[in-house]
């Protein structure tokens, strides 16, 4: 009796160990459920967000499989990444990826229990989402992508030195942009030249703030501001008409028709935000994990935009280019 006592009392606990592993299978054989969100479609923030799918796939939670994503575009509209951010939180998602500032800010006024990853915001800081970078206090952390303003200017110095007025376009309802043009004014002074503001609403207003420049600067610098890449076109359009260079923030801009820019790589960025999801999703809290600066130093060059404008790219410069479109 003894015996077959503890023979049931194991097969019991055998089934039992065997039930919660059959439970835990289940639950992890169910994937993630994540809401991306970003304030445009643009080339560097799909980027952002392929780099991120793809990274996460590789660390365990392959599209499909592993993770569905419900993938939503503002079209540039602050109301409209406001209304994503209460669908996803009605949808009770696992976590949310923010792309750009806009969209980051919205989720953070909608949603405060889910954990909120943001990538391509300049200044998290700025921007209300945390309440510093080693800390952030809340449900949000991430990557930001803070640019190389300094190096991007002395790019520009260095392909066309008589530049001495530069012009700038941005949206000052942007807080990205604030921030950058704040900085962009610091080292332009330090630079000896004079930035030419033209600031926009919209991005129907682009085309307009763009040919405000022509006859006034000798170049444009365009910064990471949403609402001028959503026109980016009508930008390069008029800086081939006025014979201007145009130095970027984003590199697929320089594959447009800008000249150049020292910047980031934005694939790289969307792997390393997933590097950090992958932190929450194994248990850390948003809070504690600190926000991952990522500061891109990576040469862009457009040859088939230096020659129409008859600019003489260094050598060296050349040899150091992560990447150069256009025949040599």
């Amino acid at each position: 009796m003894i015996v077959l006592a503890r023979s049931l009392f194991r097969l019991h606990a055998l089934c039992a160990a065997l039930l919660a592993l059959l439970i835990g299978a289940g639950a992890h054989a169910q994937p993630i459920r994540v809401g991306i969100t970003q304030i445009v479609e643009h080339p560097s923030l799909n980027l952002i967000r392929q780099g991120f799918i793809d990274r996460l796939g590789e660390l365990g939670y392959p599209e499909g499989t592993g993770a569905v994503y419900d993938i939503q575009s503002a079209h540039g509209e602050f109301a409209t990444a406001l209304t994503i951010a209460q669908k996803f939180l009605a949808d009770n998602v696992d976590f949310v990826l923010a792309i750009a500032t806009p969209s980051a800010q919205a989720a953070a006024n909608v949603i405060r229990e889910i954990p909120i990853i943001i990538a391509g915001v300049t200044d998290p800081i700025a921007a209300g989402l945390a309440e510093s970078i080693a800390r952030p206090g809340t449900n949000v952390t991430g990557t930001s992508d803070l640019p190389p303003v300094r190096a991007q200017l002395a790019l520009l110095k260095e392909l066309v030195p008589r530049v001495r007025r530069v012009g700038v376009i941005y949206n000052a309802g942007e807080v990205n942009s604030v921030v950058l043009i704040d900085l962009a004014r610091k080292v332009a002074a330090e630079l000896g030249i004079t930035l030419v503001e033209a600031t926009v609403g919209s991005t129907v207003e682009v085309q307009q703030a763009a040919q405000s420049l022509l006859g006034r600067v000798d170049a444009i610098y365009v910064q990471n501001d949403n609402t001028t890449a959503s026109a980016i076109e009508a930008v390069i359009a008029v800086a081939e008409r006025g014979r201007l260079p145009l130095i970027t923030s984003d590199d697929t801009v320089v594959e447009k028709g800008a000249l150049g820019t020292i910047g980031i790589d934005y694939y790289e960025l969307g792997r390393r935000t997933a590097d950090v999801a992958y932190r929450v999703l194994q248990g850390e809290q948003p809070a504690d994990i600190p926000i991952e600066r990522i500061e891109g130093q990576n040469i862009f060059l457009n040859l088939d935009v230096a020659r129409r404008l008859g600019v003489t790219i260094p050598d060296e410069m050349t040899a150091k280019a992560v990447r150069i479109f256009g025949e040599p």
